[in-house]
């Protein structure tokens, strides 16, 4: 029966975010549906090219974002479960390597388990489980894992080759693989031998990508990338990726102010979650807090530093990043969060170890909850499932010589998101007309999105509101 355990803990996970599997596609899948629609192999192949083309994204995904739309559009249109089923399938192998990485460190299966429980049940996976542009981290926490792992084996040639693709793949993935090096020099420590010949391939990956990946290929732009060095900024930033991985809710950032005070909005835009939301937070942190000061004198110094390391490296590329902090970048951060976790837990077993494990399940289940009644992968996707609806009954075929343009008719108090607006981000603007109806070129306007419109088109004016759900 005790081998059963991680399969059963993985079964429960999967069930918890289970909503995920009716959610549409929103926002930025538009994009990618639309960039990852091609012709001919030659198109395929300037998915992976470091120079920009009309199949590039902002960033270098190709693996996980170009080819994975290209695949599932290909084969379901834009049926979205399948998608989201091999979403699901790809992160239940990642909570297993995760349990498999856990007994490497532990060699222990109670302890495993733990670290596989407090992986598991966070609520920091809701984003890229309800996003299906947010892959991208699951696919390369996946890769990276496996070439942990097969660092680990008896070293060969094979064994090195295999590492080295593991890597390539996960750079294909998502640029912060490249922290993939400095977690296996941290596991050599942490075994015992260094072995720098073995790091050398990785190295000729890996410097060439960067080179080829910010000279070529260049930088993400907009006011949220904004490299930002100050001591100050990097211990908020750190202080909020912390937090969440105990299972505060995301939200949370946009309701403190600086000197870490609540703002009064918080409680009226939440009479009822705020309560819940800081005192289960609260209860967390304490107890925790008495456990690491109880057991701090037992606990195993290796262990600590090296699930700090793997945390702390896993988030180096976004820690001085302060305008863009997500729960989304712990994917690969929160395995080291939580053998931190175990490793505190398993110093001694008692009550209050069995309250924190307890406070914690609950506060990430609750947590779950309050993201998916607010977030806005959920919200969106409803919107963008009605457009979806709506265009197919009434606009099958795009209309000649007409454009499409949604109005405001209804006032809402966020003057800042008007009823268009939210329309808008939900369907990616025209992105997602030029999925419809396979037609590059094809615009949409806006009320809240003012441009200049064709004057030689009649407009076929929609009430937006229609699509809020």
């Amino acid at each position: 029966m005790k081998k059963y355990w991680p399969l059963l803990i993985i079964f429960f996970s999967l069930l918890i975010f289970s909503p995920a599997l009716v959610n549409f596609f929103s926002s930025d899948d538009w994009f990618h549906l639309r960039i990852s629609q091609i012709n001919n192999f030659g198109d395929f192949l300037s998915f992976f090219s470091f120079f920009p083309n009309d199949h590039s994204a902002a960033f270098y995904r190709p693996l996980s974002t170009q080819v994975f739309f290209f695949v599932f559009q290909k084969l379901f249109g834009l049926n979205t479960l399948p998608y989201y089923i091999f979403v699901f399938l790809v992160f239940g192998l990642s909570l297993f390597l995760v349990y498999r990485l856990a007994q490497h460190v532990f060699n222990n299966q109670k302890q495993s388990l733990l670290a596989l429980l407090f992986y598991s049940f966070s609520v920091t996976h809701f984003t890229r489980l309800y996003f299906l542009s947010a892959f991208q981290e699951i696919l390369m926490t996946v890769f990276v894992l496996l070439a942990v792992l097969t660092y680990f084996k008896k070293p060969s040639w094979k064994i090195d080759l295999l590492t080295a693709l593991f890597f390539i793949l996960a750079l294909l993935c998502k640029e912060t693989a490249i922290v993939l090096p400095l977690i296996l020099i941290l596991f050599d420590w942490f075994n015992g031998h260094f072995r720098p010949k073995r790091l050398i391939p990785l190295l000729l990956i890996l410097l060439p990508y960067l080179y080829f990946r910010f000279i070529y290929f260049g930088q993400t732009g907009g006011d949220s990338y904004l490299w930002d060095f100050s001591l100050k900024k990097f211990l908020n930033t750190f202080f909020w990726y912390s937090l969440w991985s105990f299972g505060a809710p995301e939200l949370l950032v946009d309701y403190v102010s600086g000197g870490f005070k609540i703002l009064p909005r918080f409680f009226s835009d939440f009479p009822f979650w705020s309560k819940i939301v800081l005192s289960l937070t609260g209860c967390t942190l304490t107890s925790f807090t008495i456990l690491l000061i109880t057991n701090f004198r037992k606990i195993e110094a290796r262990k600590i530093l090296l699930s700090l390391g793997i945390f702390l490296f896993s988030l180096s590329p976004v820690l001085f990043l302060p305008l863009h902090k997500f729960t989304l970048e712990l994917t690969l951060p929160m395995i080291g969060f939580s053998f931190f976790l175990t490793e505190i837990c398993s110093v001694k077993r008692s009550w209050l170890t069995s309250l924190f494990v307890v406070l914690f399940v609950i506060l990430n289940l609750s947590m779950n909850l309050l993201t998916y009644q607010t977030h806005y992968t959920v919200n969106r996707s409803r919107i963008a499932q009605k457009v979806y609806q709506y265009f197919t009954s009434n606009y099958p075929q795009y209309p000649q010589d007409r454009y499409f343009e949604f109005i405001n008719d209804q006032n809402i108090e966020n003057k800042i998101w008007g009823v268009s607006k939210q329309v808008a981000f939900a369907v990616g603007g025209d992105n997602f007309f030029q999925v419809l109806y396979h037609k590059k070129g094809i615009q949409a306007f806006y009320q809240d999105l003012p441009e200049e419109k064709p004057k030689n088109k009649q407009p076929i004016s929609i009430n937006s509101s229609i699509f809020l759900p």
